[in-house]
């Protein structure tokens, strides 16, 4: 059974005490113990529990101050434990050394499935003891690496490792140092690497010519499903680089492009690939400064897509003409599951538009229109024309 013993001001007696249970107790499978005050002494008891225990597979200890002794601790406790298969050590002030510590660890360890590591401090020290690991270990499954100053030196070494590992589906490298080398290193890795699922590069700086080489890389990639590239200064000619990479590609599921100006320009290049594309199923395009011709454009493309689920257009500026695109569109596509248009300068014109075309649309379930200056009497007579004319889709207004 599930224990959650989050946010109780847990310090390292209470720990202890804990510790004391776990040598004893045999139906504890998952103990949470984000946001309390244990440190390395706390860690250093529940490790020395876990060298015994052989029924918990879920260890949290997100947010608590374990530091790089309580680091060293649980990853002596991992060489010898065969039954943890989640680690959550986020917010812990880990440094390069614990990371170290943790890194051979898993030189040994088998049954580790995700170790998340986010927001420490490992640098690019940790990450390439972490990398020399991943080329020896069997498996690791998922690693987060979110907000670790790692930069290009340690991605480089990461996705060295990435060309020998087989068993890592999913890497968070979001809010670190990545700039267009790191990214020719990514780049290199998503031409050999044939296990990767899951790559989140959200808050990076890998610009144009970063994302081009990543781009490049997706059109000969056949593994990897869905790709986070928010928050990059991404423009123009590398959204159209992705618009080739997905007509290239088969897998790729979900692309994340939000928060990156690629304009009309770069929006009508990812559509026109949407046109042939038949794998992509979600895209989000929130604050990617897209006017009417960008929706334009992806309205041209919905009318003969048939796999896209999931569009997010928010804070965009596609106003009147441009909804009037996307409503033509919806009376044909089926695919569609969710559409947000929050905060895209439709007015009331624009808003009716699109709620009138959902007569003819049966697979939409969501749509959100909020914060498109329809006012309230506006937003409730489009909600009531809405339950009408798609009882089972959801608007949000």
């Amino acid at each position: 059974w599930p224990r959650s013993l989050a946010e109780n001001q847990i310090s390292n007696k209470g720990a202890k005490a804990l510790a004391r249970s776990l040598l004893v107790n045999r139906s504890l499978t998952t103990l949470d113990l984000r946001s309390n005050t244990i440190g390395p002494q706390g860690a250093k008891a529940l490790a020395e529990a876990l060298k015994i225990n052989r029924t918990l597979t879920s260890l949290s200890l997100q947010s608590n101050m374990i530091k790089d002794d309580g680091a060293r601790f649980m990853a002596e406790s991992l060489a010898s434990n065969q039954t943890l298969s989640l680690l959550h050590l986020q917010k812990n002030s880990i440094g390069p050394t614990g990371a170290q510590r943790m890194a051979e660890a898993l030189r040994q360890n088998r049954s580790l499935k995700e170790l998340m590591f986010s927001s420490n401090s490992i640098g690019d020290g940790g990450a390439k003891a972490l990398a020399e690991a991943l080329k020896v270990n069997q498996g690791l499954e998922s690693l987060d690496l979110q907000s670790n100053s790692i930069s290009d030196a340690g991605v480089a070494m990461l996705m060295e490792a990435l060309g020998v590992n087989q068993t890592l589906l999913s890497l968070n490298l979001r809010e670190n140092s990545i700039s267009p080398e790191g990214a020719q290193a990514l780049a290199h890795a998503l031409c050999i690497n044939s296990s990767l699922k899951h790559l989140d590069l959200t808050a990076n700086l890998l610009h144009d010519q970063g994302a081009q080489a990543i781009a490049v890389a997706v059109g000969k990639n056949h593994t990897l499903k869905s790709l986070h590239l928010q928050w990059n200064f991404i423009q123009a000619s590398a959204a159209r680089a992705l618009g080739q990479a997905l007509l290239l590609n088969s897998s790729l599921t979900s692309l994340d492009l939000q928060e990156n100006a690629i304009g009309d320009e770069g929006a009508s290049a990812v559509a026109s690939a949407l046109k042939a594309n038949t794998a992509l199923t979600a895209l989000y395009l929130q604050v990617a400064s897209i006017g009417a011709p960008g929706a334009q454009a992806l309205g041209e493309a919905l009318a003969v897509n048939r796999t896209l689920e999931i569009l997010d257009l928010r804070g965009n500026a596609i106003g009147v003409a441009g909804a009037k695109a996307l409503a033509s569109s919806l009376k044909i596509n089926s695919s569609l599951r969710r559409l947000n248009l929050q905060e895209n300068s439709l007015g009331m014109d624009g808003a009716i538009c699109i709620a009138s075309a959902l007569s003819g649309n049966h697979g939409l379930q969501h749509i959100n229109l909020q914060g498109n200056q329809v006012g309230d009497s506006g937003a409730r007579m489009i909600s009531e024309a809405i339950k009408t004319k798609a009882p089972s889709c959801t608007v949000k207004m």
